[in-house]
């Protein structure tokens, strides 16, 4: 994979590449990067001082049967006037259901709760609980997300109760492949200095593929749910402002095979991080090629098409299609971001499975 790429780098860059792949896998072994997170890093960490320095839980569940799912995630924020709490519910075909929390999460031993929205750590790197019991914004379409409105919005009573268990373990970001990420610097034209700014959006982070089930309960039908997601704790500077492109997609599949990618473009900086999960064993990305077709927004994503190698040697070949989507759209102190949320079906050698498809883009300051 990527052999024409090789061939391309003349001796310069290649000198670079071995330097840098060097460099990067002594910073590694001498900080131990990349080790499974201990069970106590499912909890609170120390903030610093940064405006943007956040905490971050979130979830993601879709059952393929019945097409239903969603996400939720709660952000921490101590050094602002308010957290934030949010929850969608892709409820079949174009409808969506939303909610909004402010204010203070409160934390106890293990639980995190904001207004009936609460996750509870039943085992530390393996099992989570998510609850929540309320109204949330009833859409007939997806994409009329940003025209809503207290007075324009009808309401549905809802209920989750979901239990979630690891497919695998916990997958550390920061425990990349050093030559892959060397290539990706090289071949980007990647100016050294910017290679700090990737904190703004990206510091301690970690992901795990799940196995869901529990029931979700909208207005008077009580649904069963059997199915899978994806997981992610994150703490440290979050900019959304900070990254030129963004780019998350993640999927289970049904025999077991899940993966996990993400795309960081900010300043000179092109880089992608992620791994697969396979047998039980996650496998950090070696090398990614990644195409997407927008619709003529030109932001708004319609098919994906890419090819991951992994570090055991497999390379996987993958599309996905882009079925329900949320514009969310965030405005920062003058500054305006677009964040297509995706409800996505993914195909692998005849499986299909179901997943997230996110993408960030920067729509004017």
């Amino acid at each position: 994979m990527d052999s024409a790429k090789d061939r391309r780098r003349g001796f310069s860059d290649k000198a670079k590449v071995a330097a840098l792949s060097s460099a990067l896998a002594v910073h590694k072994k001498l900080k131990n990067a990349g080790a499974p997170p201990g069970p106590e890093a499912e909890f609170l960490h120390a903030p610093s001082s940064e405006f943007h320095w956040n905490e971050s839980y979130y979830f993601n569940f879709i059952d393929p049967a019945r097409r239903v799912g969603g996400w939720t995630r709660l952000g921490i924020l101590p050094n602002q006037e308010s957290d934030i709490g949010a929850l969608m519910l892709y409820a079949g075909g174009s409808r969506i259901l939303v909610v909004g929390r402010g204010g203070r999460a409160v934390v106890q031993g293990q639980r995190f709760e904001m207004e009936k929205l609460e996750y509870h750590c039943m085992e530390p790197l393996k099992r989570w609980r998510l609850s929540f019991e309320g109204q949330m914004a009833d859409i007939d379409d997806s994409r009329k997300l940003p025209e809503v409105s207290p007075d324009n919005v009808k309401l549905e009573d809802v209920r989750l109760d979901l239990d979630f268990e690891g497919m695998s373990p916990c997958f550390d970001f920061k425990n990349t492949h050093p030559a892959a990420v060397a290539e990706m610097i090289v071949d980007a034209g990647t100016r050294f200095a910017d290679l700090r700014e990737v904190a703004n959006v990206s510091g301690a982070h970690y992901e795990q593929a799940m196995r869901i089930s529990g029931t979700v309960t909208i207005g008077e039908e009580e649904i069963p749910f059997d199915g899978s997601g994806q997981r992610d704790h994150s703490w440290g500077v979050r900019d959304w402002s900070a990254p030129r492109l963004w780019t998350w997609l993640t999927c289970q599949f049904p025999g077991g095979l899940a993966f996990n990618l993400s795309r960081v473009a900010i300043a000179s900086v092109d880089v992608f991080f992620g791994y697969v999960s396979r047998g039980g064993v996650n496998y950090p990305l070696r090398r990614v090629a990644l195409e997407t077709e927008f619709e003529s927004d030109g932001v708004t994503q319609k098919r994906l098409r890419f090819k991951i190698e992994d570090t055991g040697g497999k390379t996987l070949e993958i599309t996905g299609d882009a079925l329900t989507i949320a514009p969310l759209r965030l405005d920062a102190q003058g500054h305006k971001t677009l964040i297509n949320e995706a409800l996505t079906e993914y195909h692998f050698e005849g499986e299909t499975g179901f997943g997230i498809s996110e993408y960030l883009h920067q729509v004017g300051g």
